[in-house]
Protein backbone atom coordinates (compact mmCIF):
# COMPACT_ATOMS: atom_id res chain seq x y z
CA UNK A 1 0.00 0.00 0.00
CA UNK A 2 1.10 3.31 -0.65
CA UNK A 3 0.01 6.94 -1.49
CA UNK A 4 1.00 10.49 -1.68
CA UNK A 5 -1.96 12.47 -2.90
CA UNK A 6 -3.43 15.58 -1.44
CA UNK A 7 -5.69 13.85 1.26
CA UNK A 8 -3.21 12.12 3.05
CA UNK A 9 -1.21 15.49 3.25
CA UNK A 10 -4.11 17.08 4.76
CA UNK A 11 -3.89 18.11 8.58
CA UNK A 12 -7.30 17.39 8.61
CA UNK A 13 -6.73 13.87 8.46
CA UNK A 14 -4.85 10.57 10.99
CA UNK A 15 -3.15 7.47 9.18
CA UNK A 16 -4.60 5.03 11.34
CA UNK A 17 -1.89 2.08 12.08
CA UNK A 18 -1.40 -1.63 13.98
CA UNK A 19 1.52 -1.62 16.49
CA UNK A 20 1.92 -4.90 18.78
CA UNK A 21 -2.36 -5.29 18.30
CA UNK A 22 -2.93 -2.29 19.35
CA UNK A 23 -4.40 1.04 16.75
CA UNK A 24 -2.40 4.29 17.33
CA UNK A 25 -3.51 7.55 14.93
CA UNK A 26 -0.28 9.34 13.12
CA UNK A 27 -1.01 12.57 11.78
CA UNK A 28 -1.77 12.77 8.31
CA UNK A 29 0.05 15.98 7.38
CA UNK A 30 3.31 14.31 8.15
CA UNK A 31 3.09 11.21 6.02
CA UNK A 32 4.39 11.02 2.86
CA UNK A 33 4.07 7.61 1.91
CA UNK A 34 3.42 3.87 3.02
CA UNK A 35 5.52 1.15 1.80
CA UNK A 36 6.00 -2.47 2.43
CA UNK A 37 9.34 -3.26 4.99
CA UNK A 38 12.62 -2.21 3.13
CA UNK A 39 16.15 -3.73 3.52
CA UNK A 40 17.70 -2.45 6.36
CA UNK A 41 21.49 -2.13 6.75
CA UNK A 42 22.12 -1.74 10.89
CA UNK A 43 23.66 1.04 12.45
CA UNK A 44 26.26 -0.14 15.34
CA UNK A 45 25.41 1.50 18.32
CA UNK A 46 22.29 3.45 17.48
CA UNK A 47 19.54 3.78 19.61
CA UNK A 48 17.50 0.96 20.25
CA UNK A 49 14.66 2.24 18.28
CA UNK A 50 16.37 2.89 15.40
CA UNK A 51 16.84 -0.58 12.87
CA UNK A 52 18.68 0.92 10.63
CA UNK A 53 19.37 2.77 7.44
CA UNK A 54 17.03 2.30 4.30
CA UNK A 55 17.76 3.48 0.84
CA UNK A 56 14.35 5.26 -0.40
CA UNK A 57 14.52 5.40 -4.21
CA UNK A 58 17.85 6.90 -3.93
CA UNK A 59 17.58 8.91 -0.48
CA UNK A 60 19.10 7.68 2.74
CA UNK A 61 15.97 7.32 5.48
CA UNK A 62 16.49 6.11 8.79
CA UNK A 63 14.53 3.25 9.98
CA UNK A 64 12.71 3.25 13.38
CA UNK A 65 10.67 0.77 15.09
CA UNK A 66 7.98 2.61 16.72
CA UNK A 67 7.07 -0.03 19.09
CA UNK A 68 10.20 0.39 20.41
CA UNK A 69 10.10 3.92 20.12
CA UNK A 70 6.85 3.88 22.49
CA UNK A 71 8.56 1.45 24.52
CA UNK A 72 5.30 -1.31 23.63
CA UNK A 73 4.96 -4.48 22.28
CA UNK A 74 6.93 -5.23 18.95
CA UNK A 75 4.97 -7.14 16.57
CA UNK A 76 5.63 -7.87 12.98
CA UNK A 77 6.49 -4.83 11.79
CA UNK A 78 5.81 -5.26 7.83
CA UNK A 79 4.84 -1.92 6.73
CA UNK A 80 7.10 1.33 6.69
CA UNK A 81 5.23 4.64 7.23
CA UNK A 82 7.70 7.76 5.87
CA UNK A 83 7.25 10.48 7.52
CA UNK A 84 8.50 14.25 6.67
CA UNK A 85 9.75 15.84 10.12
CA UNK A 86 12.70 18.26 8.99
CA UNK A 87 13.73 15.63 7.07
CA UNK A 88 12.49 11.56 6.14
CA UNK A 89 12.53 8.94 8.48
CA UNK A 90 10.34 5.80 7.97
CA UNK A 91 8.35 3.86 11.25
CA UNK A 92 8.21 -0.23 10.98
CA UNK A 93 4.58 -0.89 12.24
CA UNK A 94 2.81 -3.69 11.78
CA UNK A 95 -0.05 -2.61 9.21
CA UNK A 96 -1.84 0.10 8.72
CA UNK A 97 -5.47 0.49 8.47
CA UNK A 98 -5.97 3.50 6.44
CA UNK A 99 -6.63 7.33 6.87
CA UNK A 100 -9.82 9.18 9.08
CA UNK A 101 -11.09 12.05 10.09
CA UNK A 102 -9.50 13.74 12.92
CA UNK A 103 -13.07 14.17 14.66
CA UNK A 104 -13.67 10.26 14.09
CA UNK A 105 -9.77 8.95 14.98
CA UNK A 106 -10.17 10.18 18.52
CA UNK A 107 -10.71 7.24 20.02
CA UNK A 108 -7.43 5.44 18.80
CA UNK A 109 -4.29 6.12 20.79
CA UNK A 110 -3.23 9.97 19.61
CA UNK A 111 1.04 9.32 18.57
CA UNK A 112 3.20 12.66 19.09
CA UNK A 113 5.33 11.45 17.01
CA UNK A 114 7.88 14.43 16.84
CA UNK A 115 7.89 14.27 20.66
CA UNK A 116 8.65 10.71 20.81
CA UNK A 117 11.50 11.04 17.87
CA UNK A 118 12.99 14.16 20.14
CA UNK A 119 13.40 11.84 23.39
CA UNK A 120 14.33 8.92 21.65
CA UNK A 121 17.08 9.87 19.83
CA UNK A 122 20.04 12.40 20.52
CA UNK A 123 21.06 14.39 17.54
CA UNK A 124 24.40 15.18 17.46
CA UNK A 125 26.09 18.87 16.23
CA UNK A 126 28.29 17.85 13.70
CA UNK A 127 28.10 21.49 11.47
CA UNK A 128 26.16 21.34 7.97
CA UNK A 129 25.41 19.22 5.90
CA UNK A 130 27.68 20.70 3.58
CA UNK A 131 30.43 20.60 5.90
CA UNK A 132 29.88 16.92 6.14
CA UNK A 133 29.59 16.19 2.38
CA UNK A 134 33.28 17.56 1.84
CA UNK A 135 34.97 15.48 4.24
CA UNK A 136 38.54 15.73 3.42
CA UNK A 137 41.12 12.99 5.02
CA UNK A 138 44.61 13.89 6.09
CA UNK A 139 46.43 11.12 6.69
CA UNK A 140 48.62 10.87 9.54
CA UNK A 141 52.46 12.54 8.50
CA UNK A 142 55.13 9.96 7.40
CA UNK A 143 58.64 11.47 6.55
CA UNK A 144 59.55 7.96 5.43
CA UNK A 145 56.43 8.06 2.90
CA UNK A 146 57.86 9.44 -0.06
CA UNK A 147 60.44 6.67 -0.09
CA UNK A 148 58.07 3.61 0.00
CA UNK A 149 55.73 2.29 -2.31
CA UNK A 150 52.40 1.77 -1.53
CA UNK A 151 50.96 -2.06 -3.34
CA UNK A 152 47.51 -3.77 -3.25
CA UNK A 153 48.91 -8.10 -3.00
CA UNK A 154 47.12 -10.43 -4.26
CA UNK A 155 47.27 -14.01 -5.17
CA UNK A 156 47.58 -15.88 -8.31
CA UNK A 157 47.83 -19.32 -8.61
CA UNK A 158 48.77 -19.60 -4.89
CA UNK A 159 51.59 -16.73 -5.33
CA UNK A 160 51.98 -13.04 -4.12
CA UNK A 161 51.96 -10.79 -6.78
CA UNK A 162 51.14 -6.55 -6.10
CA UNK A 163 49.98 -3.93 -8.38
CA UNK A 164 50.79 -0.13 -7.43
CA UNK A 165 47.53 1.18 -5.69
CA UNK A 166 47.42 3.85 -7.73
CA UNK A 167 46.72 2.09 -10.77
CA UNK A 168 43.77 0.36 -9.50
CA UNK A 169 40.48 1.94 -9.79
CA UNK A 170 38.80 -0.51 -7.52
CA UNK A 171 38.64 -4.17 -6.44
CA UNK A 172 35.39 -6.11 -6.97
CA UNK A 173 33.59 -9.55 -6.32
CA UNK A 174 33.82 -11.24 -9.24
CA UNK A 175 30.28 -11.14 -11.31
CA UNK A 176 28.23 -14.05 -11.28
CA UNK A 177 27.39 -13.17 -14.90
CA UNK A 178 29.70 -13.12 -17.12
CA UNK A 179 29.30 -12.92 -21.15
CA UNK A 180 31.60 -15.08 -23.15
CA UNK A 181 33.36 -13.26 -26.33
CA UNK A 182 33.23 -15.78 -29.28
CA UNK A 183 36.24 -16.94 -30.33
CA UNK A 184 38.08 -14.68 -27.58
CA UNK A 185 41.78 -15.85 -26.28
CA UNK A 186 41.86 -18.03 -23.93
CA UNK A 187 42.99 -15.76 -20.99
CA UNK A 188 40.03 -13.32 -21.88
CA UNK A 189 37.04 -14.31 -19.40
CA UNK A 190 34.53 -12.16 -21.23
CA UNK A 191 32.07 -9.36 -20.42
CA UNK A 192 30.81 -8.19 -17.01
CA UNK A 193 28.09 -5.30 -16.55
CA UNK A 194 29.91 -2.82 -13.94
CA UNK A 195 27.49 -0.11 -13.36
CA UNK A 196 26.22 -0.33 -16.66
CA UNK A 197 28.96 -0.73 -18.90
CA UNK A 198 30.88 -3.54 -20.20
CA UNK A 199 34.32 -4.51 -18.26
CA UNK A 200 36.50 -6.64 -19.80
CA UNK A 201 37.57 -9.06 -17.60
CA UNK A 202 40.88 -11.45 -17.92
CA UNK A 203 42.57 -14.01 -16.02
CA UNK A 204 45.93 -12.64 -14.97
CA UNK A 205 46.96 -16.67 -13.94
CA UNK A 206 46.10 -17.50 -18.01
CA UNK A 207 48.33 -13.95 -18.81
CA UNK A 208 50.76 -15.01 -16.65
CA UNK A 209 51.36 -18.25 -17.73
CA UNK A 210 50.00 -20.53 -15.10
CA UNK A 211 46.41 -21.48 -16.97
CA UNK A 212 45.84 -21.88 -20.25
CA UNK A 213 42.38 -23.03 -20.64
CA UNK A 214 40.39 -19.78 -19.84
CA UNK A 215 38.51 -21.02 -17.34
CA UNK A 216 40.05 -19.74 -13.92
CA UNK A 217 37.92 -21.04 -11.31
CA UNK A 218 39.87 -19.88 -8.65
CA UNK A 219 39.07 -16.63 -9.56
CA UNK A 220 37.05 -14.67 -7.11
CA UNK A 221 38.19 -11.06 -7.21
CA UNK A 222 38.79 -8.50 -10.05
CA UNK A 223 40.90 -6.08 -9.86
CA UNK A 224 39.74 -2.53 -12.40
CA UNK A 225 43.33 -0.97 -13.57
CA UNK A 226 43.69 1.92 -15.71
CA UNK A 227 45.75 2.53 -18.70
CA UNK A 228 45.63 5.36 -20.65
CA UNK A 229 42.23 5.68 -21.09
CA UNK A 230 41.18 2.21 -20.69
CA UNK A 231 39.66 -0.10 -18.36
CA UNK A 232 40.68 -3.90 -17.61
CA UNK A 233 39.17 -5.74 -15.15
CA UNK A 234 41.65 -8.37 -14.19
CA UNK A 235 40.70 -11.98 -12.20
CA UNK A 236 42.70 -13.26 -9.30
CA UNK A 237 42.08 -15.77 -6.07
CA UNK A 238 42.05 -13.18 -3.66
CA UNK A 239 43.22 -10.13 -1.63
CA UNK A 240 46.23 -10.50 0.18
CA UNK A 241 46.73 -7.01 1.51
CA UNK A 242 47.40 -3.73 1.18
CA UNK A 243 51.08 -2.69 1.95
CA UNK A 244 54.12 -0.24 2.36
CA UNK A 245 57.24 -1.66 0.88
CA UNK A 246 60.36 0.59 1.77
CA UNK A 247 62.21 0.56 -1.71
CA UNK A 248 65.33 -0.53 0.17
CA UNK A 249 63.07 -3.67 0.26
CA UNK A 250 62.73 -3.85 -3.14
CA UNK A 251 65.34 -5.26 -5.75
CA UNK A 252 65.26 -5.42 -9.53
CA UNK A 253 63.79 -8.60 -11.26
CA UNK A 254 67.13 -11.19 -12.06
CA UNK A 255 67.44 -11.31 -16.09
CA UNK A 256 66.71 -15.09 -15.64
CA UNK A 257 62.95 -14.31 -14.83
CA UNK A 258 62.70 -11.90 -17.67
CA UNK A 259 62.14 -15.58 -19.72
CA UNK A 260 59.38 -17.28 -20.93
CA UNK A 261 55.74 -16.61 -21.11
CA UNK A 262 54.25 -14.23 -18.17
CA UNK A 263 57.64 -12.91 -16.88
CA UNK A 264 57.69 -10.08 -18.88
CA UNK A 265 55.17 -8.51 -17.10
CA UNK A 266 57.03 -8.28 -13.61
CA UNK A 267 58.35 -4.86 -12.58
CA UNK A 268 59.88 -5.71 -9.40
CA UNK A 269 60.47 -8.41 -6.45
CA UNK A 270 59.39 -7.19 -3.45
CA UNK A 271 60.98 -7.98 0.38
CA UNK A 272 58.04 -8.39 2.88
CA UNK A 273 60.45 -9.30 5.60
CA UNK A 274 61.82 -12.83 7.48
CA UNK A 275 59.50 -15.98 7.16
CA UNK A 276 57.10 -13.80 4.45
CA UNK A 277 56.77 -14.49 0.96
CA UNK A 278 58.51 -12.76 -1.64
CA UNK A 279 55.98 -10.51 -3.69
CA UNK A 280 56.26 -10.09 -7.34
CA UNK A 281 55.62 -6.91 -8.44
CA UNK A 282 53.58 -6.30 -11.87
CA UNK A 283 54.18 -3.26 -14.16
CA UNK A 284 51.04 -2.08 -15.28
CA UNK A 285 52.32 -0.73 -18.69
CA UNK A 286 53.74 -4.22 -19.76
CA UNK A 287 50.64 -5.86 -18.53
CA UNK A 288 48.83 -3.49 -21.41
CA UNK A 289 51.18 -4.16 -23.95
CA UNK A 290 50.47 -7.69 -23.56
CA UNK A 291 49.15 -8.84 -26.85
CA UNK A 292 45.61 -10.33 -25.39
CA UNK A 293 45.22 -7.61 -23.00
CA UNK A 294 46.12 -4.80 -25.85
CA UNK A 295 43.97 -6.75 -28.55
CA UNK A 296 40.73 -6.66 -25.69
CA UNK A 297 41.52 -3.21 -24.98
CA UNK A 298 41.69 -2.08 -29.23
CA UNK A 299 38.76 -4.23 -29.72
CA UNK A 300 36.96 -1.70 -26.30
CA UNK A 301 38.88 1.37 -27.34
CA UNK A 302 35.82 3.94 -27.75
CA UNK A 303 33.65 2.85 -24.76
CA UNK A 304 36.73 2.53 -22.65
CA UNK A 305 37.69 6.11 -23.80
CA UNK A 306 33.89 7.28 -22.85
CA UNK A 307 34.30 5.77 -19.48
CA UNK A 308 37.52 7.58 -18.93
CA UNK A 309 35.71 10.70 -19.99
CA UNK A 310 32.87 10.05 -17.75
CA UNK A 311 35.34 9.74 -14.92
CA UNK A 312 36.77 12.47 -15.37
CA UNK A 313 33.48 14.72 -15.29
CA UNK A 314 32.09 12.85 -12.31
CA UNK A 315 34.24 13.13 -9.01
CA UNK A 316 34.50 9.97 -7.61
CA UNK A 317 36.64 8.80 -4.09
CA UNK A 318 37.90 5.26 -3.00
CA UNK A 319 36.87 3.35 -0.38
CA UNK A 320 38.51 0.14 1.25
CA UNK A 321 34.91 -1.78 2.15
CA UNK A 322 35.53 -4.19 4.70
CA UNK A 323 32.87 -7.24 6.51
CA UNK A 324 31.89 -7.56 9.73
CA UNK A 325 29.30 -10.08 10.08
CA UNK A 326 26.76 -9.65 7.58
CA UNK A 327 27.35 -6.11 7.50
CA UNK A 328 29.93 -4.16 5.25
CA UNK A 329 31.54 -0.71 6.23
CA UNK A 330 34.09 1.39 4.39
CA UNK A 331 36.89 3.68 5.02
CA UNK A 332 38.51 6.32 3.41
CA UNK A 333 41.14 5.17 1.59
CA UNK A 334 43.68 7.86 2.12
CA UNK A 335 43.53 7.77 5.65
CA UNK A 336 44.26 3.31 5.41
CA UNK A 337 48.35 3.14 5.68
CA UNK A 338 48.11 -0.90 5.12
CA UNK A 339 45.44 -4.05 5.43
CA UNK A 340 47.67 -6.83 6.66
CA UNK A 341 46.62 -10.60 8.07
CA UNK A 342 45.99 -10.53 11.51
CA UNK A 343 49.08 -12.42 12.50
CA UNK A 344 49.03 -15.77 14.91
CA UNK A 345 50.45 -14.28 17.68
CA UNK A 346 49.61 -10.95 19.03
CA UNK A 347 51.11 -9.73 22.09
CA UNK A 348 48.44 -9.97 24.87
CA UNK A 349 47.78 -7.07 27.30
CA UNK A 350 47.49 -7.96 30.76
CA UNK A 351 43.65 -7.41 31.92
CA UNK A 352 43.42 -4.81 29.09
CA UNK A 353 40.12 -3.83 27.74
CA UNK A 354 38.27 -6.56 26.09
CA UNK A 355 37.67 -5.63 22.48
CA UNK A 356 41.85 -4.76 22.78
CA UNK A 357 43.19 -7.45 20.81
CA UNK A 358 46.99 -7.05 22.23
CA UNK A 359 49.96 -5.23 20.08
CA UNK A 360 51.51 -6.35 16.87
CA UNK A 361 54.72 -5.30 15.81
CA UNK A 362 54.57 -3.44 12.39
CA UNK A 363 58.55 -3.14 10.88
CA UNK A 364 59.55 -2.54 14.49
CA UNK A 365 56.62 -0.42 15.56
CA UNK A 366 53.90 -1.36 18.18
CA UNK A 367 50.69 -0.87 16.63
CA UNK A 368 47.48 -1.70 19.28
CA UNK A 369 44.73 -3.99 17.57
CA UNK A 370 41.27 -3.62 18.38
CA UNK A 371 38.54 -6.04 17.59
CA UNK A 372 35.84 -3.89 15.79
CA UNK A 373 33.62 -7.16 16.01
CA UNK A 374 32.75 -6.19 19.36
CA UNK A 375 32.71 -2.57 19.43
CA UNK A 376 30.32 -2.56 16.71
CA UNK A 377 28.49 -5.68 18.05
CA UNK A 378 28.50 -7.32 14.92
CA UNK A 379 27.19 -11.54 14.94
CA UNK A 380 30.04 -14.08 13.60
CA UNK A 381 30.91 -14.49 10.46
CA UNK A 382 28.79 -17.33 8.69
CA UNK A 383 31.91 -18.35 6.55
CA UNK A 384 35.07 -18.96 8.53
CA UNK A 385 37.59 -15.97 7.19
CA UNK A 386 41.32 -15.12 7.22
CA UNK A 387 40.76 -11.84 9.49
CA UNK A 388 42.38 -8.73 8.52
CA UNK A 389 44.07 -5.93 10.29
CA UNK A 390 43.42 -2.09 8.74
CA UNK A 391 46.11 -0.13 9.80
CA UNK A 392 44.66 3.52 10.23
CA UNK A 393 46.72 7.03 10.76
CA UNK A 394 45.21 10.28 11.29
CA UNK A 395 46.49 13.16 12.85
CA UNK A 396 48.66 11.76 15.54
CA UNK A 397 46.72 8.67 15.89
CA UNK A 398 47.19 5.04 14.49
CA UNK A 399 45.89 1.77 15.28
CA UNK A 400 45.16 -1.30 13.70
CA UNK A 401 41.07 -2.49 13.41
CA UNK A 402 40.39 -6.45 12.87
CA UNK A 403 37.98 -7.28 10.72
CA UNK A 404 36.58 -10.56 8.81
CA UNK A 405 37.58 -9.53 5.57
CA UNK A 406 39.01 -6.87 3.30
CA UNK A 407 36.36 -7.49 0.24
CA UNK A 408 36.48 -4.84 -2.17
CA UNK A 409 38.09 -1.24 -2.92
CA UNK A 410 34.98 0.81 -4.47
CA UNK A 411 35.43 4.36 -6.45
CA UNK A 412 32.25 5.49 -5.89
CA UNK A 413 30.93 9.14 -7.52
CA UNK A 414 30.16 11.95 -5.41
CA UNK A 415 26.04 11.75 -6.50
CA UNK A 416 26.18 8.52 -4.82
CA UNK A 417 27.46 9.79 -1.32
CA UNK A 418 24.86 11.03 1.03
CA UNK A 419 25.27 12.43 4.42
CA UNK A 420 24.40 10.00 7.76
CA UNK A 421 20.92 10.66 9.12
CA UNK A 422 21.41 12.56 12.53
CA UNK A 423 18.81 10.39 14.24
CA UNK A 424 21.71 8.50 15.93
CA UNK A 425 23.37 8.41 19.38
CA UNK A 426 26.98 10.07 19.91
CA UNK A 427 28.84 6.40 19.68
CA UNK A 428 27.46 5.76 16.13
CA UNK A 429 29.22 9.33 15.54
CA UNK A 430 31.70 7.56 13.40
CA UNK A 431 29.70 7.10 10.51
CA UNK A 432 29.60 10.42 8.54
CA UNK A 433 28.21 9.22 5.19
CA UNK A 434 26.57 6.53 3.27
CA UNK A 435 26.86 5.36 -0.16
CA UNK A 436 24.25 3.81 -2.41
CA UNK A 437 26.16 1.19 -4.30
CA UNK A 438 24.17 -1.80 -6.33
CA UNK A 439 21.36 -2.15 -8.03
CA UNK A 440 19.49 -3.71 -5.28
CA UNK A 441 19.66 -0.48 -3.10
CA UNK A 442 22.53 -1.49 -0.91
CA UNK A 443 24.01 1.16 1.55
CA UNK A 444 27.20 1.15 3.01
CA UNK A 445 27.80 3.00 5.95
CA UNK A 446 31.16 5.07 5.63
CA UNK A 447 33.69 5.38 8.50
CA UNK A 448 34.70 9.35 9.28
CA UNK A 449 38.42 7.35 10.51
CA UNK A 450 39.11 10.34 12.86
CA UNK A 451 35.95 9.67 14.87
CA UNK A 452 36.68 5.83 14.78
CA UNK A 453 40.60 6.65 16.55
CA UNK A 454 39.43 8.92 18.70
CA UNK A 455 36.33 7.16 20.06
CA UNK A 456 38.41 3.93 20.49
CA UNK A 457 40.84 6.35 22.72
CA UNK A 458 37.99 6.85 24.58
CA UNK A 459 36.35 3.41 24.77
CA UNK A 460 39.68 2.27 25.72
CA UNK A 461 40.14 5.09 28.95
CA UNK A 462 36.11 5.19 29.86
CA UNK A 463 36.52 0.73 30.07
CA UNK A 464 40.20 1.09 32.07
CA UNK A 465 38.73 4.11 34.64
CA UNK A 466 35.35 1.98 34.70
CA UNK A 467 37.12 -0.78 36.26
CA UNK A 468 39.11 1.37 38.93
CA UNK A 469 35.65 3.17 40.24
CA UNK A 470 34.41 0.90 42.83
CA UNK A 471 31.15 2.37 42.33
CA UNK A 472 30.75 0.71 39.05
CA UNK A 473 31.18 -2.71 40.63
CA UNK A 474 29.34 -2.43 43.38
Amino acid sequence: MSGTGPAMASAQRQLIVVVGGQSYALPGENVVEVLRRPRVTRVPHGPPALLGVSNLRGAVLPVVSLAKLMGTTQGSEERIVVLDLAGAAGLLVDAVLGLDLAETASANNQVDIAALLEKGFRRRATGTAADRQQLVVTPARDEARDEQRILIAFLVHGQTFALPLDAVIEVLRLPETITRIARADAAVLGLANVRNHALPILSLSSILGFALDGNDISARRVLVVEHEGAQIGFAVAAIEAIMRLDETAIDAVPPILQRGRGHAELDAIGRQGAGRPLVSILSVSRLFANETVGATVDAKSKEANSVAERSVTQKQEQFVVFDLGDERYGLPIAAVQEVVRLPDRVTRLPNGPRFVAGIINLRGRPVPIIDQRQRFDAPSAKDATQPRVIILAVGGLQAGFVVDAVSEVLSIAADSLAVAPPLSSERSAVFSRVANVGADGQLILLIDPGELLSRAEQDVIAEIAARQDPASTA
